[in-house]
């Protein structure tokens, strides 16, 4: 199971997450969120030097935008968490970039999955609620057994450290990672690395 924390903005976390076993690293470049990317200490460089997958998040941003500072900060996975479209998703694709389209989940699969699949890397599913992500509450994990597509899943939305257990227990065959953030803060965009390392590590065992 791979796993991603969003939310990085110190200087600080990068650097301890650098020998983290944590395979995907997620920058918000939403202004509206806690988390917001700018809000940091973060540089070009510091990303540039990052040796892990980073993947950037955005919401509702025009396409152009998103490939500007895709290229920008070198980016391997573009995170829509908005109202994007196929269309949006199949340019940015075409760039180069994997796609991940995020999509509000509370008790039923969304019923929209199908007009994206054949352009995204990957869906999210994440808990339905009142912030684009990072709202700390798990939606119901049972309704992940009636996917039946083909397109990879990442699984968002209060996942925390108790969590291990239920995460190995489920067997979905589409799941290929899991997306981690609040449950695991100090205060909205520092993160506990120690809990974090912990956690990996132990979701990770076979």
């Amino acid at each position: 199971m791979q796993v991603k924390v969003c939310g990085i903005r110190t200087q600080s976390n990068l650097s301890e997450l650098k020998a983290s076993e944590v395979d995907y690293v997620g920058f918000i470049f939403y202004r509206k969120s806690k988390r917001f990317f700018s809000d940091g200490d973060l540089s070009q460089d510091a990303l540039h030097a990052l040796d892990k997958r980073k993947v950037g998040v955005f919401v509702n941003e025009a396409v152009d935008e998103i490939r500007s500072i895709a290229e920008a900060y070198r980016l391997d996975v573009l995170q829509l968490h908005g109202e994007e479209s196929p269309e949006d998703c199949a340019a940015l694709k075409k760039g180069g970039f994997a796609v991940w389209k995020a999509f509000p989940v509370y008790d039923a699969l969304p019923a929209q999955l199908g007009m994206y699949a054949d352009c995204v890397d990957a869906y999210l599913f994440d808990t339905k609620g009142v912030d684009h992500g990072g709202n700390g509450v798990k939606f119901d994990w049972s309704v992940l057994s009636q996917y039946r597509g083909e397109v990879p899943l990442v699984l968002s939305g209060g996942i925390g450290p108790e969590d291990v257990a239920r995460l190995r227990d489920l067997n979905i065959e589409q799941l290929i990672a899991i997306d981690v953030n609040s449950r695991f803060e100090i205060e909205p965009g520092l993160k506990d690395v120690d809990l974090l390392n912990k956690f990996i590590s132990e979701t990770k065992k076979q």
